[in-house]
């Protein structure tokens, strides 16, 4: 096992909230928010159409738990680079994919969810940093 402890809690609590939650949907939309993740994003990584994860979070559609456990994946994974990076460590991609894969996520995709996952968090840094000099 790579996955620190936190990390493989964190999935099972992001599962636990949607499963237990009334409206999975809403629950869905507000983690992929979160990570800062489009309808796309979702769709690409999850090889689903945007319009089911739309239908999803809008409470058309009742997600699998196949669904929910990828999905908690890749939100826990989101989080773990966002966590590795504010700690200004290097993101070392064997490392990630190994997470990834722990955690039930595509592995054709980690390396993409990582890619993204360091984009927004570094347009999210510098934006802030802009706005503490004005």
């Amino acid at each position: 096992m790579y996955a620190p402890d936190w990390i493989i809690e964190l999935s099972k609590k992001i599962a636990g909230d949607i499963v237990t939650s009334s409206d999975r949907g809403i629950t869905i939309q507000r983690y992929r928010n979160k990570m800062d993740l489009t309808q796309d994003d979702i769709s690409r990584i999850m090889k689903l159409r945007r319009e089911t994860i739309s239908r999803i979070e809008n409470g058309k559609v009742t997600p699998t738990l196949k669904f929910i456990t990828v999905f908690s994946g890749v939100a826990a994974l989101t989080e773990t680079v966002k966590s590795y990076r504010s700690m200004n460590k290097s993101v070392e991609y064997p490392y990630f994919n190994r997470i990834g894969m722990e955690l039930g996520v595509p592995h054709d995709k980690i390396s993409s969810i990582v890619d993204i996952t360091l984009q927004n968090y570094e347009k999210k840094r510098k934006k802030a940093i802009k706005a503490l000099e004005k």
